[in-house]
C-alpha cells in the first residue's frame, strides 16, 4: 500500500486505540503494544516491503491456479485493517488437573460450590459447566473463582483477538484452535473444547466486537487530510483480498494432498534467552585428544570396526566415512577411552566442550567450526591445539542468543549421551513437562524452511537429539520419533490457518528476485526487468530530479499527488 494510505489508516488506528484506553475498554498495556505497531505502519520501509509483498503475491498466483480477486470495497476493506485488533473479541477459560492429582481419584458429584472437583474423571463434567456458564453469560472472574476453590488449575480472562488470531496481549499464549474459532465464528458461539499441549482444556464464548461504525465514518475525512489517492488504496485493498484467496488455495491443497509431519517430544531448557544474551552463531564441540589414545588398543573399544587405527589422520578419515548416526557412537567410544588413559602430565580435556562463538575458539578451529559446509555431526580435524593433536566432533549448532544459564543447561545435557528429556526438563523448565512426555504432531508448513525448528523436526534422524531451536518462546531440543506424510486433523489446520501462509510467503519471497535496490521498488516499474539476484541492503535516499510514483502493473495509475524523494506520496 502506498506510504500516503499507510499513513491515514495507521493514524486512524491510532486515534481509535487511544480513545479505546481512555474509555477503558483496552488496558495500559494493550494499548501501548497496538500503538506501537500501528505507528509501525507508517514508515516508508513499511510501505515498501507492502508493495513488494502484493506484487510478489501477483506474480504467484497465476502460477498456483489462484484468480487475482479485486476487492468490491476498499473502505470496507480499510475499516477492517484500522480496528483488526479491536474487532474480535473472546472469553477464554483453560483448565487441568495439578500436577499431583491421581489418575484415578474418587468421583464426586459437586465440591462445596457445587463445580465438579479436580478428578481426571471430572474432566467432562467440568467441560459441559464451564460451557454452561459461558452460554449464560457468567463474567469471567466467577467461573475462574469457582474452578479454583473446586481444585482445578485454572486462567481464564476476556482476549482481545486481531485478525491474524494473535492476541492482543503478546504475553498470552491463546490456544491455536480458540484463535482461530475467533476469527472465524460469530458472536455467541462455543469455539472448542480443545486440550492443548499442556493438557488443559480450553473452552472459549466469542463476544460482540466493538463497534467500528465511527472508525467508517471518519476514515474518509482522515484519508482526504493525508491527500490519499484512492487507486493506491484499491490496489492495497486488492492485495488484501488476493492474500485471502491464496491462504484459502493453500489450506485447501494442505487438505487434500496432504502435508509432511512430525511426531515429537520436547527437552525444554527454559524461556528463550532475551537481549540481555549473546547472539549466535554458536557451535557445540566435543574434544578427542589424540594423544590420550596412544596406549589405548583398538580392540577393547566395544563396536569398534575391524582393523581400526587410531592413527589420526587415518582415525579421522574412518570417522568420516560413517553414517552420522554410527559416527557420533564411535566418537563416543573413543572419548571414553581418552578418559580413562590420558598422558601423563596432562589434564583431561577431552568429550563434551559447550557452546562457542567463533572468536571463542583458536583461529585454525574457529575456521574449521565456522566454515560454511560444516553441519552437525561433522568430524573436525586433526587439529594442533595446545593440548596436541585433537579431533572435534561438531554436536550441534544454533544461530539465535544464549545466556549463562542456557549455554550451562545446553552443555549439561551435551556432556549426557542418552539424555533423560524429561528429566532435564523438570529440572530446566518444571511447567513443561508434558511437552517432554508428548509434544505431539507438528506440520512442515508451518515453518519456514529456514527456521532451525524446521530443519530440527525435519532433517534430524529419527530418535536423534537435534539442535537447539525456539518455538512458541521456549530454547528447546528435539527427538522425533516418527514422520509421516498426512492430511491434516482439524488441530493442524487451525494453526495452519495462522502461520501457514506467512511461512509458505516468507520462503518465496527469499527467493523471489523482486528486491530491495537503491532504486523504489524498480520491479515495479513497467519498462524495468527484475534483478537476477535478491539483496536485504537498506534502502538508501537518492537524488530525484522527477519523482515517480511506482505503478503497480494491472491496476489503473494513480493521480498526480506530491511526492517525497522515494516517489511515494509524502506526508500532509
Amino acid at each position: 500500500m502506498a506510504k500516503s494510505a499507510k499513513c491515514a489508516l495507521a493514524g486512524e488506528r491510532a486515534t481509535f486505540l487511544g480513545e479505546a484506553a481512555t474509555a477503558a475498554q483496552l488496558s495500559k498495556t494493550e494499548a501501548t503494544t497496538l500503538e506501537g505497531e500501528a505507528a509501525k505502519a507508517t514508515t516508508i520501509d513499511a510501505a515498501r516491503d507492502s508493495l513488494i509483498d502484493d506484487e510478489l503475491l501477483r506474480q504467484l498466483a497465476p502460477r498456483d491456479g489462484v484468480a487475482t480477486p479485486a476487492s468490491p470495497d476498499p473502505w470496507a476493506e480499510a475499516t477492517t485493517y484500522v480496528t483488526s485488533d479491536l474487532a474480535r473479541r473472546v472469553r477464554v477459560v483453560g483448565f487441568g488437573l495439578p500436577a499431583t492429582a491421581s489418575t484415578n481419584p474418587p468421583v464426586a458429584t459437586s465440591s462445596g460450590n457445587g463445580w465438579p472437583p479436580a478428578a481426571a474423571a471430572n474432566l467432562d463434567a467440568a467441560t459441559a459447566r464451564v460451557r454452561t456458564e459461558l452460554t449464560v453469560g457468567t463474567k469471567i472472574e466467577t467461573i475462574v473463582a469457582g474452578l479454583h476453590d473446586a481444585g482445578w488449575v485454572v486462567n481464564g480472562q476476556d482476549v482481545a483477538v486481531s485478525g491474524d488470531g494473535a492476541p492482543a496481549d503478546p504475553s498470552l499464549q491463546l490456544d491455536p484452535t480458540i484463535a482461530a474459532g475467533a476469527i472465524v465464528g460469530k458472536p455467541g458461539q462455543i469455539v472448542g473444547p480443545a486440550t492443548d499441549l499442556y493438557g488443559r482444556v480450553n473452552i472459549g464464548l466469542i463476544l460482540e466486537p466493538r463497534d467500528p461504525t465511527p472508525v467508517a465514518h471518519r476514515l474518509p475525512f482522515e484519508a482526504d487530510k493525508a491527500k490519499l489517492d484512492t487507486s493506491a488504496l484499491q490496489s492495497w485493498a486488492d492485495g488484501q483480498a488476493l492474500r485471502r484467496a491464496v491462504t484459502a488455495s493453500l489450506l485447501e491443497h494442505w487438505r487434500t494432498a496432504g502435508v509432511n509431519q512430525a511426531h515429537f517430544r520436547e527437552l525444554v531448557i527454559g524461556p528463550a534467552p532475551d537481549t540481555s544474551g549473546t547472539p549466535g552463531p554458536w557451535v557445540e564441540l566435543s574434544a578427542l585428544p589424540l594423544d590420550a589414545l596412544k596406549s589405548v588398543n583398538p580392540t577393547s573399544i566395544a563396536g569398534a570396526p575391524a582393523g581400526l587405527n587410531l592413527d589420526g589422520e587415518a582415525l579421522a578419515k574412518t570417522l568420516k566415512a560413517m553414517s552420522v548416526g554410527d559416527r557420533s557412537s564411535l566418537f563416543g567410544k573413543l572419548v571414553a577411552a581418552a578418559k580413562a588413559a590420558p598422558p601423563a602430565g596432562s589434564s583431561d580435556g577431552s568429550g563434551e566442550l559447550g557452546f562457542y562463538g567463533k572468536g571463542d575458539l583458536t583461529p585454525d578451529l574457529g575456521k574449521a567450526a565456522f566454515d560454511s559446509p560444516v553441519k552437525t555431526g561433522d568430524v573436525l580435524g586433526p587439529i594442533s591445539t595446545s593440548a596436541g593433536p585433537q579431533l572435534f566432533l561438531v554436536e550441534s549448532r544454533y544461530s539465535g542468543s544464549l545466556d549463562d544459564r542456557s549455554r550451562a543447561a545446553l552443555r549439561q545435557v551435551g556432556a549426557d549421551l542418552s539424555p533423560d528429556l524429561l528429566a532435564y526438563t523438570r529440572q530446566f523448565a518444571p511447567t513443561d513437562v508434558a511437552l517432554a512426555t508428548d509434544a505431539g504432531w507438528r506440520a512442515e508448513p508451518e515453518f519456514g524452511s529456514s527456521e532451525p525448528v524446521h530443519a530440527a523436526l525435519f532433517d534430524t534422524p529419527l530418535n536423534t537429539l537435534s539442535d537447539p531451536f525456539i518455538l512458541d518462546g521456549k530454547l528447546a531440543r528435539a527427538i522425533v520419533s516418527e514422520r509421516r506424510t498426512a492430511v491434516p486433523d482439524a488441530r493442524t489446520l487451525d494453526r495452519l490457518a495462522l502461520d501457514g501462509y506467512d511461512a509458505w510467503f516468507g520462503s518465496e519471497l527469499a527467493k523471489a528476485t523482486i528486491t530491495r535496490s537503491e532504486n523504489p521498488l524498480p520491479e515495479l516499474m513497467p519498462s524495468s526487468s527484475p534483478s537476477a539476484t535478491a539483496t536485504v541492503a537498506a534502502p538508501t535516499m537518492p537524488p530525484f530530479d522527477t519523482p515517480i510514483v511506482p505503478v503497480i502493473p494491472g491496476q489503473a495509475a494513480p493521480s498526480p499527488v506530491a511526492t517525497d524523494a522515494f516517489g511515494l506520496p509524502a506526508l500532509p
